[in-house]
């Protein structure tokens, strides 16, 4: 049973499969310019190359090569990683197609064209507003997180986007939660904050002294957020519950 959270004035979330999730699986649009341009692929070799791009990046150049380059120059790398990863002939990325689809696939995702909101979202933060609870999202991302957020048409009910890349501080470091908790003046016994990790977002958020919640979508969403209802919940709509 959903137990309601007294006092609460700051609501705050993530954005990758909290707010929004890719239109179709990455590895179908990563592959989809390859295609068009006459080199087979499936889909589950780009999936694993596309894993091992991100991982490598994420690794050697994290919070999207924060102080080394610019998060353009990063989604380049990841997007030729992918492809090499794959079997593309080095020679094949420097084809003036290939180097525009790659320019293509990034302005994709700077946009709501390469995501779709969960449909309980505007519901959700109208209900906040009404009640008169600040919202904000504190996110690992670069600056196309808030283009995305414009193009769906639900910037203007955030009172602020804490961007990683940004203030230079990424999820789980706790510190970002601090940052987002002095933008607005509210103590942490006071905010909630809402994501879909445990190791991001509920863990730290935990930590700083704020409610945490978790938003579980798979198939056993239901029986976690039953189980656990101080750490899951199975939609955003649940927050009109206990806020």
């Amino acid at each position: 049973m959903n137990r309601r959270l007294g006092h609460i004035r700051l609501v705050t979330f993530d954005l990758y499969e909290t707010l929004y999730t890719p239109c179709e699986p990455i590895e179908k649009t990563y592959a989809a310019p390859l295609l068009r341009h006459g080199i087979h692929v499936d889909t589950q070799s780009v999936h694993a190359g596309f894993s091992q791009a991100i991982k490598h990046m994420r690794t050697h150049y994290p919070n999207y090569g924060f102080g080394l380059m610019n998060s353009r120059q990063w989604w380049r790398q990841v997007i030729d990683m992918t492809w090499k990863n794959i079997g593309v002939p080095s020679s094949y990325l420097g084809n003036d197609r290939l180097l525009t689809a790659r320019e293509s696939l990034i302005d994709r995702f700077n946009t709501s064209e390469g995501y779709k909101m969960f449909d309980e979202v505007p519901k959700v933060l109208k209900y906040l507003r009404m009640r008169g609870i600040k919202t904000g999202v504190i996110s690992n991302m670069d600056e196309a997180g808030e283009k995305v957020l414009c193009h769906m048409g639900i910037r203007s009910y955030f009172d602020f986007v804490l961007k990683s890349t940004t203030v230079g501080i990424q999820k789980p470091d706790p510190r970002i939660f601090e940052l987002a908790l002095s933008a607005v003046g509210v103590p942490a016994y006071d905010a909630l904050h809402v994501g879909d990790s445990k190791e991001m977002d509920f863990d730290p958020a935990i930590k700083v002294g704020m409610s945490a919640r978790i938003v579980s979508r798979g198939c056993d969403a239901a029986d976690l957020a039953a189980r656990y209802p101080d750490q899951y919940i199975a939609s955003l709509l649940d927050l009109t519950k206990i806020v």
